[in-house]
């Protein structure tokens, strides 16, 4: 219709508007509005996988993480079960507070980062074996369920550009949440397609933190702060990008999967929590069994006993871990082996190539060309067939 601005050309100058639009609101303020009154009209809540991470980051910047259950009268056993749920209020204070605390502006970042995308349980099975980004999106939305009360991931997409924004509860939308959110749902969105795809700038609504560095070693795109909304664009083009691990036989049996079984616990193994530790100690060189162990709050000896209780050691777990950010960065990022050598726990890139070379029988520079010629070839015969 003359006059009135295409829906892409309306996200570019103005996401706020274009979110008004999906929502059917008239103005921004009915839409606020709206928001607020339906967060009054129940309590929401979280799952206990929320707050998968947050013991491991705890001790990373020096916090007891009980002292902070007990400050905010959540029951430690609360977290033996990811699919226990709490009021929403007190969890959310409980990690803003820990980040005031340890003055560190990153800890919703470091939970994020603490995290594995297989962490998500039947849901991760089913992303992964979808056909598009486009169908990954839509996947998350019919599973809403499997968050919790307070995010959704709202698509807006226009003829050039999309952007997926996520709307967070009135009274939620604070600097450790909305990170949390966006770096977990950036994990999702990218693992699940194996590193083939990535958004085009990442938005947050929030200033710029003190501490950009975590942030640029975790997002490998521009990042705009001050943004209009929390989320991610992108090319509209690319949402139709097929997905080399695309099965749609293995996606309907996880849908089926998804429907009739519970979501699996993500916390209460002892190898789990060691996984995530390593993670956040990997980049510091610090990732030994003693201060993973002190990070866990128990000594090396009990951890490595525990450990073998679940059929695995710290060793196995080490290099687990390392492998999965080699890949993670090497797929998805042009980062320099330099960088990637640091993220990894080692001094140097010969160290890390050298590593690299005695797992997979050749040198990082070598894998990368030919897995990403591999997608290429990949993308090409999609194209050729005429699927698209």
């Amino acid at each position: 219709m003359e006059g009135r601005p295409e829906r892409s050309q309306l996200m570019r100058r103005d996401p706020d508007r274009a979110a008004c639009r999906l929502l059917g609101s008239r103005s921004l303020a009915d839409t606020r509005f709206f928001l607020k009154r339906r967060a009054s009209q129940y309590v929401q809540e979280v799952r206990a996988a929320a707050l998968t991470g947050f013991i491991e980051v705890c001790y990373f910047v020096g916090l007891d993480p009980f002292e902070l259950l007990r400050e905010a009268k959540i029951s430690a056993r609360f977290l033996d079960d990811s699919e226990n749920r709490h009021a929403a209020p007190p969890i959310s204070r409980m990690i803003e507070s820990a980040a005031t605390k340890s003055r560190c502006d990153s800890f919703g970042l470091l939970m994020a980062e603490s995290r594995s995308f297989a962490s998500l349980g039947p849901l991760s099975l089913l992303l992964q074996h979808l056909g598009t980004i486009d169908e990954v999106l839509n996947a998350l939305n019919e599973y809403g369920r499997l968050m919790n009360d307070i995010v959704s991931l709202e698509c807006i997409r226009g003829e050039d550009s999309s952007a997926f924004c996520w709307v967070i509860a009135y009274g939620f939308e604070t600097p450790q949440i909305i990170d949390l959110t966006v770096a977990m749902g950036y994990r999702v969105l990218t693992e699940a397609l194996g590193g083939s795809w990535v958004p085009e700038t990442v938005h947050f609504r929030h200033p710029a933190p003190a501490d950009l560095d975590k942030f640029e070693k975790f997002f490998p795109v521009p990042i705009e702060f001050e943004s209009k909304f929390n989320g991610y664009s992108c090319a509209t083009g690319s949402l139709r990008a097929p997905v080399p691990t695309a099965e749609p036989l293995m996606a309907d049996h996880a849908r089926r999967l998804l429907e009739l079984l519970p979501v699996q616990c993500e916390f209460s193994p002892t190898s789990d929590a060691t996984r995530r530790a390593i993670s956040l100690l990997l980049p510091n060189g610090t990732a030994k069994l003693s201060t993973v162990a002190a990070n866990l709050g128990m000594t090396g000896r009990t951890l490595q006993r525990r450990l073998a209780l679940e059929g695995t050691s710290f060793e196995k777990l080490l290099n687990f871990t390392r492998k999965d950010l080699a890949e993670r960065f090497l797929l998805s990022t042009q980062r320099p082996l330099g960088f990637i050598a640091d993220m990894t726990g080692y001094s140097t890139s010969a160290a890390f190539s050298r590593w690299f070379a005695s797992e997979y029988g050749e040198p990082p520079s070598v894998w990368r060309r030919q897995q990403r010629a591999g997608a290429d070839s990949y993308e090409d015969q999609y194209a050729l067939s005429g699927f698209h």
